[in-house]
């Protein structure tokens, strides 16, 4: 896929941001990532950097190195337990400057991390997206700027056992019906919010299905631009028509799609019980009138 504008020139200008963090005391690499890795950026698109540090970071140094890159403005977003999370601007302050989101962590987490998702196949989402940003992790540096290429290369191929306990989690779509009592309701708001959860269940089935790290909704920003070849046809014009059609409708639509990729569950990874998840999926709620007859 060709670069876009927006993401060769964000590129260019986050590069003071990725230079004071290799240079700092007790960073091991510091790399960017998100769409601006990719290379899909829009003119919307933040930058995120992540950066990853032998010991914890004091809140004065994080600004310092903010104050080297040439911040216009600086927001620190929490100060807990990592992973940390500071917003710079570039160019303007906030809200009209690039923000570069920078998350930091420590190198030892991420190790961590790895096992926990790699070896003892916990699919918990934040872990599932910093993997995600690792993948596509690029123009890396730092005085241990090689651990993200071995991370990489640690992170691939997707271990069939992590797909596996992705898809049960996942593929297990519960309460379908709740659509027919919200539109009883007339409440667009939570009709909205059911489509989106089992639609955002859907896609991370199907990426778990192609070997694709994601861990949480946002990623699926440009649906145009998925990437899977094992996923029902036309996918992404029929998830927009899910929510551009009367709920009735985008119900079907989205029932379809569901029943569809438990299909491809079945013929891909056998091992899941899909007759399963397919009656859960299926389980109907009526609506009460009146107290049931016990006969």
């Amino acid at each position: 896929m060709a670069v876009t504008e927006a993401a060769r020139w964000r590129r260019e200008a986050v590069e003071p941001v990725l230079d004071a963090f290799a240079a700092a005391d007790g960073v091991d690499a510091v790399m960017v990532s998100g769409s601006t890795a990719r290379g899909d950026a829009d003119r919307w698109s933040d930058v995120e950097v992540g950066v990853f540090w032998a010991r914890r970071p004091s809140l004065a140094e994080r600004i310092a190195v903010a104050h080297a890159a040439r911040a216009a403005d600086l927001r620190t977003v929490n100060e807990g337990t990592p992973p940390w999370h500071d917003h710079i601007y570039l160019g303007a302050p906030r809200p009209d400057g690039l923000m570069v989101e920078v998350v930091h962590t420590f190198t030892s987490a991420v190790e961590n991390m790895l096992d926990d998702v790699l070896i003892s196949h916990r699919p918990d989402g934040p872990s599932l997206d910093a993997i995600k940003g690792i993948v596509d992790g690029r123009d890396v540096r730092g005085p241990r700027a090689e651990l993200v290429a071995g991370w990489q290369e640690r992170v691939q191929p997707y271990p069939r056992e992590l797909a596996l306990a992705v898809v049960r989690r996942d593929g297990n779509i519960e309460q379908f019906w709740r659509w027919q009592m919200l539109v009883d309701r007339h409440n667009p708001l939570l009709l909205a919010r059911e489509f989106m959860r089992i639609a955002s269940q859907l896609l991370t089935v199907l990426h778990a299905l192609n070997g694709k790290y994601c861990g949480h909704p946002s990623a699926f920003k440009r649906l145009d631009n998925l990437d899977l070849s094992l996923a029902p046809p036309s996918l992404a014009a029929r998830i927009r028509a899910v929510f551009n059609h009367p709920a009735p409708e985008g119900a079907q639509l989205l029932h379809d799609l569901v029943e569809e990729t438990y299909d491809l569950i079945e013929l891909h990874l056998p091992e899941v019980d899909v007759r399963l998840l397919r009656t859960n999926f299926r389980s109907n709620r009526k609506p009460l009138d009146a107290l049931p007859s016990p006969d």
